[in-house]
């Protein structure tokens, strides 16, 4: 399967180094984006592949790999298209051979190739073991059929628990994902129309934010050893509601908020350093905890596409609301919606710390 979406993303990079216009581009993302999509596999192989109780430490390094990519990338593709644009210039055009095109548009796309070549050569040398579950022996196996079976009404509660367990996960998977892909759209949008900062400028901050963002994710083994997985929960979604918070011009002057400058890198830090990293990371923890032994596959597979969506739609319905009622409405509300999560995990999380343990 990991073999499979990188070569979708090795087509899909290809597609975009012949980009001509608006219907190839479109075809192109597309299919970057399904080959991207399926990369959730990720998640279900490192949940397998290690014991229950590191699933959270080794998520979060998986998580912060992933982070560091979504986090550079504004940095890095005003870098490349920069780049691009210069070797157009020099070389007289967008066509350096029969089928190399190079310019600010397609340079791009020569990074994604090289790195999705660079994960394929990777997932094919012999050091790379793939992971399946131990057989059982025939005997065991026998036994276990022969074994009466449980109750059929703990084995109803458990169901019902896990069912409970995973749906609170994809809520909360999709309400951090949106989020942030509000920031994204929004919070950049925002710094570029209030503060006249240049997009590459943003995406400087963005990035440095990111970066320590990272730093957070690869030290969650400490962190789980002070705070289990609902109270980083918690204490994640709490910094991203007050990142929002800090966004509400209104709620920022009360707070003695002064340079806008200075409240607007204040509320990025926070979001992209601290809140979504830490809180998204524990949701990843809760939801395959949830899972207990069932099979990773399928329903990770269910909470990246949930939270692929969320990133998606959320950014186009807190836009029009940006449209008709302003940015202070946008974060004002997402400030809501994160904060009414929060509530309800904190009033259950004796519940929920004691199904996930």
């Amino acid at each position: 399967m990991l073999l499979f979406a990188h070569g979708v993303i090795v087509a899909g990079a290809l597609l975009y180094t012949q980009v001509r216009g608006l219907a190839s581009l479109f075809a192109a993302q597309v299919v970057l984006g399904l080959g991207c999509g399926t990369l959730g596999v990720t998640r279900a192989y490192v949940a397998e592949s290690v014991p229950r109780d590191q699933r959270t430490v080794y998520l979060g390094r998986l998580t912060a790999m992933q982070y560091a990519g979504l986090t550079t990338t504004s940095f890095l593709g005003s870098l490349l298209s920069r780049c691009g644009d210069g070797l157009a210039a020099r070389y007289g055009g967008t066509r350096a051979g029969a089928l190399l095109r190079l310019d600010g548009l397609t340079f791009a796309a020569y990074a994604v190739l090289a790195g999705a070549l660079a994960a394929v050569a990777l997932l094919l040398a012999p050091t790379f073991v793939d992971f399946a579950p131990a057989a059982r022996p025939p005997a065991a196996a026998a036994a276990a059929a022969a074994a009466p079976a449980p109750l059929a009404a703990s084995d109803a509660a458990a169901d019902r628990r896990h069912a409970r367990l995973v749906a609170v996960g994809l809520v909360l998977n999709v309400v951090t994902k949106g989020s942030i892909g509000c920031y994204e759209t929004l919070g950049v949008a925002y710094a570029q129309a209030e503060l006249g900062l240049p997009g590459p400028v943003v995406g400087y901050y963005v990035s440095a934010s990111g970066l320590v963002g990272v730093l957070f994710l690869l030290s969650f083994r400490p962190l789980g050893r002070l705070f289990d997985d609902v109270e980083l929960v918690l204490y994640g979604i709490a910094v991203m509601v007050a990142s929002c918070a800090l966004m509400v011009r209104p709620v920022a002057a009360a707070l003695g908020g002064g340079d806008a400058f200075q409240v607007w890198l204040t509320a990025l830090f926070a979001m992209y350093a601290v809140g979504y990293p830490v809180g998204h990371t524990a949701v990843i923890g809760w939801f395959s905890k949830a899972m207990g032994r069932r099979p990773q596959g399928m329903l990770m597979g269910l909470f990246a596409s949930a939270g692929s969506l969320a990133r998606i739609v959320f950014p186009v319905c807190t836009g029009l609301v940006a449209v008709s009622f302003g940015s202070d409405a946008v974060f004002a509300t997402l400030a809501a919606l994160l904060g009414a999560t929060l509530l309800i995990i904190a009033y259950f999380r004796a519940a929920f710390r004691g199904a996930i343990a």
